[in-house]
């Protein structure tokens, strides 16, 4: 073995020698060009850029060098230099210098890849941190489904904001993030503060996986009508006489400032208290829905175009009820009922705490304020309407009118949309006793030796197999533990919370030659930010990993797991800087109050969730035919009338915010200043994230741009001014038109045609000049001019997958594999699962060639 070693090394440093040795030169074309174009502004005179041209290395294995003839071959390619004001190279000079370069950049790649991948040690971000001591133990409890950080709530649902939370994280400091990736290694380092916290957090979730006595009893539950008896109000509660058999569902729940059983129905027998036991249930639901299509349309403006949607919701009955804006309602699942008059019925199996309870919403109801049974019989039943009664009629001559309005409507059967539940029922469902994370800290019977306990415990939280010999130090700790005394279950849950301090749990390790339960911790913990499950687990065991259609399967399989929600969550928070939202939250009530931070967050993982379960194109992250709304986001960012209900869905896109994700309004949320919005600002955002061409740094010796809160002078004004100072001029003309095409967009995203402030508010331009002096117009122009450039994006979305999966940052030698991926996908369009599939199968971030 030994001799194998040095002789693989010897071979490694020979072949390293003859590539040094045999370092490319220049193609002759290429210094040919840089004499005639580049050496007055990047040659001995001056070095615009900190770049000398005439003095070009040739020893690509040097990631300086190379990068220097990466952005040659870019910029020629682009056509970016030399800029606009020089005198321009024949497009077929450029064009052969191309063909010559590019050889040489692809022989450096693949000598690159002869070489093993860079080794990865990196600490478990706070998210992976939660996220893995969640399935570690088998917890489900309702902080265990938050898919970011604890952040200030409105506990009750009534505007107030505290910051109360038992996520065992609430208390972290946030991750270093570089260039906005919190999985970066050379940033997520140890201190003695965060591993307190740490412990702190492994000490909580030990506690809440421990379990005492007997299996709970539980008994399966049913509820038929009256589900409800403490309302409702409106023709829901006047509807109940009638309706004997069944509860009925008339009105939308989601209608500011309505009654708060309007259009919400929970069983009332336990909605005070909740299931009462912590278990998995199965929900079963009787519905039929009734009169879709109806001729009342004119008082009752119901969704005759689309299915009635059933909601089935989750709530915690001891925070806030049914309140406006609740944080502990959770939507579960959707149905689309056939408008047949006949009993459908829905299921679904859920884990239920137990204070929580569901309760049910007609999604896509209608809501008339002010819609009462006289108004429907005077316009629909006139045969049976009278007058009502004088103002100061007796209250039972009022009453009386009122019965007999309630009976004409009701009577003879009614005619208008509702939906009918016949039956609500809870099923308990079969679980383990003691469960998961209880046997695994204390035993399946709690009488194994302490070293077998010990030992797997550490063999599934270290995420790879130990022997008792790797664990001997926490089994003494126990042991010694014991023999002062402290009883067994204390002793483990000591020796456990050492083995979750420990770095073998604590940080990812992928060596240059990772071995199988490395890459499958590399595969979960890119697409679902924890640990690997017992399938993934049982092929890293059986040496399975490596067969590239055994990892494409298991790609699919996470992808359509719950638990890659946390992927589609975090990965475009990172790449597109959502992490930047809430942290400058705008003034007023509007931001917080009315939870629209989770509601902006909530629409771009529609959106970006769709794109990856279908397949869809990278060209859709710019502009499409659709977009994801639901009824508060619709109504109070978008201005529209057309979507109900809470839960996003695919709706058409219109102008002015039109399709794509780059209009939403978390992100012009995120690119703004919480007062203000900026072009620099945002056209820097769509030169990093977006395009991935960053523009340099500013000078030193220039003042930052402020905006001018007084509305004296335009953005544009204050921008040409700016630009006036010759060392802005080259990074702005590239800078400033990307941002111009979204200024009609304010500090919500909310569309404007006019700044505020001043006597007389100035209108917006947003037209602008591209710096190789292409006009552009408007937002839509922009739009037209990003869809040419969908080979660029792609490529920035391929690095920034890169560097989230593998936890650094790409260097100049990873280019060769960037571009590998974009040819893999280009014949399909550049479309979003395969590129996932693409990443989750590179060296750079699973580490075999």
């Amino acid at each position: 073995m030994v001799m194998t070693f040095r002789t693989a090394l010897f071979a490694a440093a020979s072949l390293a020698a003859v590539n040094l040795e045999a370092a490319p030169a220049p193609p002759a074309s290429l210094t040919a060009l840089i004499a005639a174009h580049c050496t007055d502004c990047h040659g001995p005179d001056q070095q615009k850029a900190g770049l000398r041209l005439d003095t070009l290395g040739t020893d690509l294995h040097d990631e300086t060098v190379l990068a220097t003839w990466q952005a040659i071959g870019d910029q020629l390619r682009r056509g970016d230099m030399p800029p606009p004001s020089r005198t321009q190279p024949p497009r077929a000079e450029v064009t052969a210098v191309l063909a010559e370069l590019q050889p040489r950049l692809d022989e450096a790649y693949a000598s690159a890849l002869a070489q093993p991948a860079s080794p990865v040690i990196r600490r478990l971000n706070r998210i992976e941190l939660r996220n893995t001591l969640r399935d570690l133990l088998g917890l489900e409890q309702p902080m265990f489904h938050n898919l970011g950080i604890p952040r200030p709530e409105d506990a009750n649902g009534d505007g107030s904001v505290s910051r109360h939370s038992d996520d065992p994280i609430r208390e972290f400091p946030a991750d270093e993030a570089d260039h906005g990736f919190d999985t970066i290694g050379s940033r997520l380092v140890m201190s003695d503060f965060l591993l307190r916290l740490v412990m702190g957090a492994a000490e909580q979730c030990l506690d809440l996986a421990t379990v005492t006595g007997p299996p709970p009893e539980r008994q399966k539950m049913e509820f038929t009508a009256p589900i409800r008896t403490d309302g409702p109000a409106g023709l829901e509660g006047l509807a109940r006489p009638f309706l004997r058999d069944c509860d009925v569902l008339m009105e939308r729940y989601r209608e500011p400032g309505a009654a708060s059983n309007i259009g919400r129905l929970a069983p009332s027998a336990i909605a005070g208290k909740g299931v009462g036991t912590s278990a998995p249930w199965r929900i079963r639901i009787e519905v039929s829905a009734h009169h879709q299509h109806h001729p009342w349309g004119e008082l009752i403006r119901s969704r005759q175009d689309e299915p009635m949607i059933l909601g089935l919701h989750l709530i915690n009955s001891r925070r806030g009820a049914y309140n406006e804006g609740n944080p502990d309602t959770r939507l579960l699942a959707q149905w689309p009922v056939p408008d047949d008059g006949k009993r459908h019925e829905f299921q679904i199996d859920a884990w239920i705490e137990a204070t929580w309870l569901p309760w049910l919403g007609w999604e896509n109801a209608p809501y008339e304020r002010g819609l009462t049974p006289e108004k429907l019989v005077a316009k629909y039943r006139p045969e049976a309407h009278r007058p009502p009664p004088p103002g100061d009629a007796p209250e039972a001559t009022r009453n009386q009118y009122q019965q007999e309005m309630v009976q004409a409507l009701f009577g003879r059967g009614y005619e208008g949309p509702h939906l009918r539940i016949h039956r609500i029922s809870l099923e308990p469902l079969p679980m383990n006793w003691p469960p998961q994370g209880h046997a695994l800290i204390y035993g399946q019977q709690g009488t194994e030796p302490i070293a077998d306990v010990i030992t797997a415990f550490a063999t599934r939280a270290w995420r790879t197999p130990v022997d008792a010999t790797a664990v001997a130090r926490f089994t003494a700790l126990a042991e010694t533990e014991i023999a002062r005394g402290v009883d067994r279950a204390a002793a483990l849950r000591t020796a456990c919370t050492a083995i979750l301090a420990s770095p073998r749990f604590c940080y990812l390790q992928r060596p240059a030659r990772p071995d199988h339960y490395q890459i499958a911790s590399q595969l979960s913990y890119f697409l679902w930010s924890s640990m690997p499950d017992d399938e993934l687990r049982g092929l890293a065991a059986a040496q399975r990993l490596s067969d590239p259609a055994v990892r494409r399967t298991q790609v699919e399989r996470m992808l359509h797991d719950p638990r890659a929600a946390s992927f589609i969550r975090r990965f475009p928070e990172r790449w597109l800087r959502l992490d930047r939202l809430g942290s400058m939250p705008p003034p007023g009530g509007f931001y917080f109050h009315r939870q629209m931070e989770e509601q902006l967050r909530r629409q771009i993982d529609a959106y970006f969730a769709d794109l990856v379960q279908r397949n869809g194109p990278v060209r859709d992250l710019v502009d499409s035919d659709y977009t994801y709304l639901n009824e508060r986001t619709a109504q109070w960012i978008y201005q529209r009338e057309d979507v109900w209900g809470d839960a996003f869905r695919r709706v058409p896109a219109r102008p002015p915010h039109g399709g794509g994700i780059l209009t939403m309004p978390a992100l012009m949320t995120a690119t703004a200043n919480g007062v203000d919005t900026s072009p620099v600002v945002r056209g820097v955002w769509m030169l990093e994230s977006v395009l991935g061409l960053p523009p340099k740094p500013p000078p030193p010796n220039i003042e930052p741009l402020s905006p001018d809160l007084r509305g004296a002078r335009t953005i544009r004004e204050q921008l040409e001014a700016h630009r006036a100072q010759a060392s802005c001029q080259t990074c702005h003309r590239k800078i400033d038109p990307l941002g111009f095409a979204f200024e009609n967009f304010d500090e919500l995203g909310l569309w404007r045609t006019h700044y505020r402030g001043g006597d007389q508010p100035k209108p917006i331009d947003p037209a602008s000049v591209l710096s190789d002096g292409r006009p552009i117009a408007d937002l839509a122009a922009m739009k037209r001019h990003l869809l040419s450039e969908e080979e660029q994006i792609a490529r920035r979305l391929t690095m920034s997958l890169l560097t989230y999966a593998a936890g650094r940052q790409l260097t100049p030698r990873d280019r060769g594999e960037t571009e590998r991926i974009l040819r893999a996908i280009q014949p399909g369009g550049f479309r979003l699962r395969d590129l996932i599939h693409e990443v989750a199968a590179s060296r750079i971030v699973i580490g075999i060639p």
